[in-house]
């Protein structure tokens, strides 16, 4: 009967360290995953134009925006630049439109949005030098940094928990619009769902789908 009290004990003993080993590895993992990059042999217009149809509606806005096509198309330039999918479009579309549709107010597309307010808002997205996820993890609570106009926007590095592992999860980029004001309560932000995109030229991080093209402004400037 002692013995195999023995057998037991050493047994769990046994299940316990690799158990612990096995917590050891995951971390692990999701640490050396989150340093890794991926790199791009291009320029950071090249990888969106080498993305089939997802960037269409960003590409149309940054045709209509030449200064912020000309930095992601420079080979000699060093621009970070938040990217978004088709979804931050519409999103910002159906919610200006469903505010114009109840003014009895015609609905606008891209085309239509007036080139001073297309440019402030593409702009927000942009910021000269190179910021990836090592560069802003030591602020813990964010970094203040110029976009390309001079207005400030927030950059906050955040890992989520995945798989009980607080932290070990999908690391991300929570980028905020500050709204001129140093009160976090007025901020709104955008988490991204890809980070670390090394191109040629610079950097490029994509925002969540359920990004609002400029903040949701967007609404509430052609609502006026």
């Amino acid at each position: 009967m002692m013995k195999n009290k023995h057998i037991f004990l050493g047994l769990s003993l046994i299940v316990l360290l690799l158990s612990m080993a096995s917590c050891k590895k995951g971390n692990t993992y999701y640490e050396d995953f989150q340093v890794k990059y991926t790199e791009f042999d291009g320029t950071s217009l090249e990888f969106l134009e080498s993305q089939g149809n997802a960037y269409d509606s960003l590409l149309l806005v940054l045709d209509r925006v030449p200064s912020v096509r000309a930095k992601l198309k420079d080979a000699n330039a060093k621009t970070t630049f938040f990217a978004m999918t088709n979804s931050s479009f519409t999103n910002a579309l159906d919610a200006m439109n469903g505010v114009r549709k109840a003014g009895n107010r015609s609905p606008l597309y891209l085309e239509d949005i007036p080139q001073l307010i297309l440019d402030s808002l593409t702009y927000h997205y942009a910021f000269d030098g190179e910021y990836d996820t090592p560069y802003l993890q030591d602020f813990v609570e964010g970094k203040v940094i110029k976009a390309i106009d001079d207005y400030n926007m927030t950059l906050k590095y955040k890992v989520t928990s995945a798989s009980g592992i607080i932290g070990g999860g999908q690391q991300q980029i929570i980028l905020s619009d500050m709204n001129r004001s140093i009160f976090q309560r007025y901020w709104q932000e955008s988490a991204t769902s890809v980070v670390n995109i090394r191109t040629h030229n610079g950097m490029l991080h994509v925002l969540a789908p359920s990004h609002n093209f400029g903040f949701s402004k967007l609404a509430k400037l052609l609502n006026k």
